[in-house]
């Protein structure tokens, strides 16, 4: 039973994009490691072009379907859980987050972290919706890697510099 709709995907898409690029803007004011700040202002500036992107995908989905009262339930649980359960639930507590960052490594953790979640919520999100509708989740999901690709490699040789 298809819950989400591939409008909707990328709605939820667009408001994780912009909760990413508060953080790493913030956390780039904040760190003194000039590789960290840079690596922090690019990924500010890869959400600003994801927010994009999903914009212009959003031309594309389909028109979500009338939903049944059980339907609209399932979906408001499962937003509630992910909402819950996400590192940042919107750029409040993305920017508080942010504001507490103590070092380098402890940024890269975080924001290795949010690149995880974001990933699992997409993952998630892609079995709940028409098969139709996935290749847009399917393209998020491929931006999303790369970011946890960058960062994991660059917390791995932060590690071996301990």
């Amino acid at each position: 039973m298809a819950v989400f709709t591939a409008a909707e995907a990328v709605n939820m898409a667009l408001r994780i994009e912009e909760t990413g690029e508060v953080f790493y803007k913030t956390v780039a004011g904040k760190v003194q490691d000039p590789a960290v700040k840079a690596v922090m202002e690019d990924l500010a500036v890869q959400e600003r072009r994801h927010y994009n992107a999903f914009m212009k995908l959003s031309g594309y989905v389909s028109e979500p379907p009338s939903h049944s009262q059980q339907e609209w339930e399932e979906y408001a649980q499962y937003l509630q859980v992910a909402v819950d359960n996400a590192i940042f639930a919107g750029p409040d507590k993305a920017l508080a987050l942010a504001e507490s960052v103590a070092d380098p490594k402890e940024a890269l953790r975080m924001a290795l972290g949010f690149e995880k979640d974001t990933l699992l919520f997409y993952y998630d999100l892609r079995e709940m919706m028409r098969e139709a509708d996935r290749p847009v989740v399917n393209e998020i999901i491929r931006e999303e890697k790369a970011h946890v690709r960058r960062l994991a490699g660059l917390l791995g040789g932060a590690r071996g510099q301990a």
